[in-house]
C-alpha cells in the first residue's frame, strides 16, 4: 500500500465522520464506526488482485527431491477410510505387473496363460486390479508379487 492510498482512506473516513457528526447529528460512536467502515471500503477498492495468484508469490526454487512425483500422486489416490485404491495407482500397478509377467513369459491377454498367472499371482488378483473397487490390500498383494517376480528374475 502506498502512502497516497492510506491518506485517501483516512481523508474519506474523516470526511464521513464530520458529515455524520455535524451534518446528520448522529452519536459520535456511530459516526466513527461508519467512518471506519468507509475507510476500509476505500482501501479495499484500491487493492489490485492479479489474474494469476502466483504473480506475487515468492520465487522459491524447488529442488528435485521436493517436487511432486508419481509416487506421491499415487499415494493420494489411496483412500484409507474406504480401503480402496484409486485408478491412478491400480493402472500403474497393472502396467508394472503385466510387464513383469511378460518378462517371465506369461501374457495376461493369452487365455492359455491365465491358469499359470492365477497360480503365480493369486486367484482373481488381476481381475480385482482391473475392475472397480480395487482394495488397497489387492495393490499391496500385487506389489509383493512384483517384488518376488523381480527377485526370481535376478536369481536366473
Amino acid at each position: 500500500m502506498t502512502r497516497g492510498r492510506i491518506i485517501a482512506a483516512i481523508a474519506v473516513a474523516a470526511g464521513a465522520a464530520l458529515i455524520l457528526l455535524f451534518g446528520l447529528r448522529v452519536e459520535p460512536v456511530f459516526a466513527f464506526s461508519w467512518a471506519a467502515i468507509a475507510g476500509v471500503i476505500v482501501v479495499s477498492t484500491q487493492l489490485v488482485i492479479p489474474e494469476d495468484a502466483r504473480v506475487d508469490a515468492p520465487d522459491i526454487p524447488i529442488r528435485r527431491e521436493q517436487r511432486g512425483t508419481d509416487v506421491s500422486r499415487m499415494a493420494w489416490s489411496l483412500n484409507p477410510r474406504t480401503r480402496e485404491a484409486g485408478e491412478l495407482a491400480t493402472r500403474r500397478v497393472r502396467g508394472v505387473l503385466g510387464r513383469r509377467l511378460l518378462r517371465s513369459g506369461l501374457n495376461i491377454d493369452e487365455p492359455m496363460h491365465r491358469a499359470q498367472i492365477n497360480a503365480l499371482i493369486g486367484d482373481g488378483l488381476w481381475d480385482r486390479l482391473s475392475g472397480p473397487g480395487t482394495k488397497i490390500q489387492d495393490v499391496e498383494r500385487a506389489l509383493t508379487v512384483i517384488d518376488s517376480l523381480a527377485a526370481n528374475k535376478e536369481k536366473q
